[in-house]
């Protein structure tokens, strides 16, 4: 009669063991949320057109810039930061008299790709990406600050 009952309660405990090493009761772990990408880093001008370029893409040697942005906060899709922007440009014809803008101010970029700006000078909102360590930004608003730059990490 032992040998019966130990045949009849083999088959359960070999499909019990499976359940018993299942994480011993924890809940299995959440997957990160997927985050927009950390900007922080020093960039370097590679293209800008804008109102002040009368529309045409102006690159290097024509202008020249740097572009620096460090994170300091993350909360679900939409990170935010700060900003010091140096950009010279030509006033006029390329290849005469120039001036130099800088500003500094705040960021927020998202996950969605949206973009805001808020410096002492420049502010805007339009949209982001960000591939293979180039990143763009499209302004679309307000009008006088319509714009696209390509900024490469350094």
């Amino acid at each position: 009669m032992l040998r019966s009952r130990s045949a009849r309660l083999f088959p359960l405990l070999v499909a019990l063991l499976p359940l018993a090493a299942c994480g011993g009761g924890e809940d299995p772990v959440e997957p990160e949320p997927e985050r927009p990408p950390d900007l922080t880093g020093t960039y370097t001008l590679e293209s800008l057109s804008s109102i002040v370029t009368g529309g045409q893409t102006f690159t290097p040697p024509i202008v020249s810039g740097t572009f620096t942005a460090q994170q300091t906060s993350v909360t679900g899709p939409e990170a935010s930061g700060t900003t010091m922007l140096s950009v010279t440009l030509p006033v006029g014809t390329p290849g005469g008299e120039t001036t130099t803008i800088e500003d500094q101010g705040t960021y927020v970029n998202r996950l969605d790709g949206t973009w805001e700006q808020n410096g002492q000078i420049l502010q805007g909102i339009g949209t982001y990406t960000f591939r293979n360590n180039v990143l763009t930004v499209e302004v679309t608003e307000p009008a006088l600050n319509v714009s696209t730059t390509v900024w490469r990490k350094n």
